[in-house]
């Protein structure tokens, strides 16, 4: 074989050798920075900074929103309460009680009559309890006792994180134990909006509560779902990103993100259950919304309200929204006054 040939022969696959190198090198390069701008975006999604200020960001956002977004450097304001049940013209009390890893929790308790059940009132992600006022004077107008509660990280509560659920669900059942301490016998009503219906799920799901009756408002099905159905708005391809999410939100928090599943704790609810959702919810979904009310099976109602959005179908539709619940409250816990 002639010289130049024989050093062709060497050379070439020595070319291919360094392209191999290169591509792997860049494909680890690849894999470092995609998993350490998840890192940053799911620590920008669970921890709230105090006095951030008001987060407005725009959808599809834009190019420098979703750069600080994976940066980490889009902060999440901590959310506050800005009225009282006192702005409502309703009387109440403020507790504290211990909730998730022995943070306090701070709640509003709005007094109802002898004999009438206790409900306890949950809002969803980056809410704190003044979003629910409105409902509180509903449930206090049928001589309900009502609290509203704030989950840990939130409003007057302690802490500055959120697990989208999983750590909220032993919140929920601490206000539960404390609402049967002050009104020992009572029954008891579990609302929650969002974020607040998975976390109440789950505390039926691990049977820390002991639930008369659930209303829910627009629960996610899986939380990896929510979270690209969220990616997918912003303009953000939902795969692989929602799931590198999930999975170093948990990490960071120490919870397993891709098992923080409210569709499949719905089977294991056996209490009265009303579930709403939006026929416009980008949220949810409502393929993902009737995968949670065929699992409740018998135990679920399942109100669609066409052309409506996520959660809050009192102030939406409230018409729609106090003949569901008249008609399932007297039903399952008793006449209306």
């Amino acid at each position: 074989m002639p010289d130049s040939t024989l050093a062709s022969a060497t050379v070439r696959p020595r070319s291919f050798r360094r392209l191999w190198i290169f591509l792997l090198a860049l494909f680890g390069i690849g894999l470092v920075v995609v998993n350490g701008a998840a890192y940053l975006a799911a620590r920008s999604m669970t921890h709230y900074v105090e006095n951030a200020g008001r987060l407005h960001v725009h959808v599809p956002m834009t190019a420098w929103d979703k750069t600080r977004f994976f940066l980490g450097t889009l902060a999440l304001p901590r959310p506050v309460n800005h009225l009282t049940p006192g702005d409502r013209r309703l009387e109440y009390e403020t507790l504290r009680f211990p909730g998730a890893h022995h943070l306090n929790l701070e709640a509003w308790r709005i007094p109802g009559e002898e004999g009438q059940p206790v409900v306890l009132l949950f809002p969803g992600y980056c809410g704190s309890r003044d979003s629910l006022l409105g409902y509180a004077r509903e449930f206090h107008a049928l001589g309900y006792e009502t609290w509203l509660v704030d989950f840990h990280g939130v409003g007057g509560s302690q802490g500055n994180t959120t697990t989208l659920g999983w750590d909220e669900a032993d919140d929920v059942a601490a206000a539960g134990q404390e609402a049967a301490r002050l009104r020992p016998g009572a029954p008891q009503l579990f609302f929650g909006t969002s974020l607040g219906a998975a976390a109440v799920l789950r505390a039926e799901h691990l049977h820390t509560i002991d639930a008369a009756a659930l209303i829910l408002e627009s629960p996610y099905d899986r939380l990896v779902t929510t979270v690209g159905h969220r990616f997918s708005a912003l303009g953000i391809p939902a795969f692989p990103l929602a799931d590198l999410l999930a999975f170093w939100g948990g990490e960071q928090l120490g919870f397993n993100a891709f098992a923080m599943n409210p569709v499949d704790y719905a089977r294991d609810v056996r209490c009265p259950t009303l579930l709403f959702e939006g026929g416009k919810d980008s949220r949810v979904g409502v393929p993902n919304a009737r995968a949670i009310a065929q699992a409740l099976g018998s135990h679920g109602t399942f109100e669609l309200l066409a052309g409506q959005g996520h959660a809050f179908y009192l102030n939406r539709v409230p018409d729609e929204w106090r003949k569901s619940v008249h008609s399932f409250l007297a039903a399952n816990l008793g006449p209306l006054r």
